[in-house]
């Protein structure tokens, strides 16, 4: 019986590696092309473009791809649709608010001409409109791939094709913003798609649309003071240092990458502790907890070694970064990793959704003044190693929160009606 649970959990993790493999070999083979088709210069525009926008897509997902796919994991089935319908009403207003603020903070933020600015806008904001978490939450790889990460990487692809001919910015942001459109299209049909409690019903009320959002106050908090730790940095270098963002950004760019080779191993562990029922599930949390800062520390290290390899081979012999660089964002790595873990697979479950929001504010608080002080004093490096500062305080402060959290249940005095006879009150 062991081993049919154990089957299922392999098969939920290949759906989802399937997914993270197109997107990495897809994006990444994208990257070299990009280079040496538009330069070094423009490539790293679009960078802080997309950095941009990941701050940006915050107030779209509004916390629904921090918090989404455990809240529908928890949710019955027959209202998952509904649930969706509902938050992607709410994320519209907020795409139509966002897409055009974005659009002048790019113009003065980088040198891209105004209608590349505004194609890449509305392309890298996107996504966040998308069904990916809700997939997650339904334990449905197959789904997140077919109908999310499938056309997003036609989008790269499509526009690397297109730059060989037509060696433009727009050209490439266009790509990426018509597929993009068909990826949150066909997600959102599939999302709603399947048996409904009740018929499903659109109320396009702006009032109603804004006061779901209060449901998610914890999740949105958590997910901008984490995106600021991730994203602000490259905006940073640009401002600071700006003949550096090209180094930054691949340096930040295999990052990422590594970052989402870790991410098959959060998408099941968010669906594993859920669905072993209370008791288990508790059991789950502090085995993923106990172990998971080791696993980090051996990706930091790995991360630290081979980016000064990869990074000739990705740039095409135009960029190469060197230890200075790549061992704060082993740093950077290593508390990630385990603050993506512990945040989000360990204190949402436990209703420690404050904590989550609190841990990643501490973090944004100590992490914006440092990175702009130490990028002014040691340029990139000083930027990442502020980084790795905050990212470590961060991860430090969530794992003390579930240990705290357990001995406080510990110590909580067990009811009389559960107490053993013998331990009990006398009987008169």
């Amino acid at each position: 019986m062991a081993s049919k649970p154990a089957s299922a959990l392999l098969r939920r993790f290949g759906g989802f590696a399937t997914s993270l493999l197109f997107s990495t070999a897809v994006n990444l083979l994208a990257i070299p092309f990009v280079i040496s088709t538009l330069g070094p210069g423009i490539w790293g525009e679009l960078a802080v473009a997309q950095a941009t926008a990941a701050i940006f897509g915050v107030v779209v997902a509004f916390g629904w791809g921090t918090v989404g796919a455990a809240m529908v994991a928890s949710t019955p089935v027959s209202r998952r649709p509904q649930l969706f319908l509902d938050s992607i009403v709410s994320r519209l207003y907020l795409f139509l608010f966002a897409a055009p603020v974005m659009f002048f903070v790019l113009l003065l933020l980088t040198r891209v001409d105004p209608l590349a600015a505004a194609v890449a806008s509305l392309a890298y904001l996107l996504p966040f409109l998308g069904a990916s978490w809700y997939f997650i939450g339904q334990a449905k790889p197959w789904s997140l791939l077919f109908f999310d990460v499938l056309p997003q990487g036609l989008g790269v692809i499509t526009g690397v094709i297109l730059l060989q001919f037509f060696p433009y910015a727009i050209v490439f942001a266009g790509s990426l913003l018509a597929f993009n459109i068909i990826a949150v299209a066909v997600g959102a049909l599939a999302a709603m798609k399947g048996k409904h409690e009740t018929p499903l019903t659109v109320n396009l009320g702006f009032v109603p649309a804004m006061q779901r959002l209060r449901n998610q106050k914890f999740g949105v908090i958590a997910a901008g003071t984490g995106t600021i730790n991730s994203n602000l940095p490259m905006i940073a270098v640009s401002l600071v240092v700006p003949s550096a963002v090209p180094l930054y950004a691949l340096t930040d760019k295999l990052f990422r990458f590594a970052v989402a080779g870790f991410g098959p191993v959060l998408q099941v562990v968010q669906g594993w502790i859920p669905e072993a029922g209370r008791s288990r599930s508790l059991e789950r949390i502090q085995l993923v907890a106990k172990f998971v800062p080791a696993v980090g520390a051996l990706g930091g290290v790995l991360l630290a070694v081979l980016i000064p390899w990869a990074s000739p081979i990705f740039s095409r012999g135009e960029i190469t970064v060197g230890y200075a660089l790549s061992i704060p964002f082993g740093l950077i790595f290593s508390a990630v990793l385990v603050a993506q873990v512990v945040g989000l697979a360990c204190l949402i479950p436990l209703g420690e959704g404050a904590i989550l929001a609190k841990s990643t504010a501490l973090g944004a608080i100590l992490n914006i003044p440092l990175m702009f002080a130490m990028g002014a004093l040691y340029g990139g490096s000083g930027v990442a190693w502020a980084v790795g500062v905050s990212e470590v305080v961060v991860a430090t402060f969530q794992v003390l929160a579930v240990r705290r959290h357990f001995r406080e249940q510990a110590l909580k005095p067990v009811p009389a009606s559960v107490q053993d006879p013998g331990t009990g009150p006398t009987a008169p």
